[in-house]
């Protein structure tokens, strides 16, 4: 979990994960450079609960990219999984998720999830958590599907890989990294049908701005490479169909 001045919600992040019904886990909590209270807020919660790891950055990275990487750098455990401060887990999240990847094999797996403004709904109910929608990198390079605080993988598949740094990338640093996991051979990939994340919605968010979104996607598109090779003249349809499926969920939203 990144975070940066987020003491108005970390604390609620914080606590959908660790009353999680599947409780081996570890939450690291990777503060970049927050000069309100939240390290205070976090290390209060730790007081109770040692599976909070806090990491304390000095200076603000300008993004989620650098604290995710320092987090991955030190988990331990066989699967990551990734929250923003802002978001919230179903409790059952993680539970379902293992499930359903030991079930159908996968080592990535993404969740439906709620978006929501200022109070967030009531959970809901989730009575089969096996309804599986199989990905691919084909699926994927035409709709970003995976929500970042909805993915659960396997932590082997982040042996090389990162999310990018470079501050051109910061907004679509994440679905940079899955494209490049849907190219390792050994993926198997899906999302669970289920809406297991809580996602927040806010102005101030770099995912706002439609127009600033379709620049960056474009920028990915123009320098993304497949197999070592550059998309080419695929790009503008890639991009298109970005625009479509853009278009599409903010009419019906």
């Amino acid at each position: 979990m990144p975070t940066c001045n987020s003491a108005a919600w970390v604390s609620d992040s914080v606590k959908s994960v660790l009353s999680q019904s599947h409780t081996q886990l570890e939450l690291i909590v990777v503060d970049d450079g927050s000069s309100d209270h939240t390290v205070a807020l976090l290390k209060k919660m730790r007081e109770t609960d040692e599976r909070l790891n806090i990491i304390e950055r000095n200076s603000c990275s300008g993004g989620p990219p650098t604290p995710r990487n320092d987090g991955i750098d030190v988990a331990k455990g066989n699967y990551l999984a990734f929250i923003d401060s802002d978001d919230l887990w179903h409790s059952r999240k993680l539970a379902l998720q293992l499930d359903s990847m030991e079930k159908f094999g996968l080592n990535f797996l993404s969740t439906q999830h709620i978006p929501f403004h200022s109070s967030p709904p009531e959970t809901t109910n989730v009575d089969d958590p096996y309804q599986i929608r199989f990905r691919s990198h084909s699926n994927l390079i035409r709709k970003n599907w995976v929500v970042t605080s909805s993915a659960l993988i396997e932590a082997s598949l982040f042996k090389r890989t990162r999310f990018n740094q470079q501050p051109e990338y910061i907004g679509v640093e994440d679905y940079l990294t899955w494209l490049q996991l849907h190219q390792n051979p050994i993926i198997k990939s899906g999302v669970l049908t289920q809406p297991l994340v809580l996602y927040r919605v806010r102005r101030d968010s770099i995912s706002a701005s439609k127009t600033r979104m379709a620049k960056k996607i474009f920028y990915l598109l123009s320098r993304y490479t497949y197999r070592g090779q550059p998309l080419g003249i695929r790009k503008h349809l890639y991009f298109a169909t970005y625009v479509f499926f853009a278009f599409k969920g903010r009419l019906f939203s």
